[in-house]
């Protein structure tokens, strides 16, 4: 159960990075080129 709990909240959060990424591409270049590999 708690596994699931930390993927929920480790999706939501690199949910919430990729639309942050994308509004502003100058953020922390390193973290936001790792949401390039996410599909949404």
């Amino acid at each position: 159960m708690i596994i699931a709990i930390l993927a929920a909240c480790l999706f939501f959060y690199l949910l919430a990075l990729d639309s942050y990424c994308d509004e502003d591409g100058s953020f922390a270049l390193g973290i936001c080129s790792i949401t390039r590999f996410i599909p949404w």
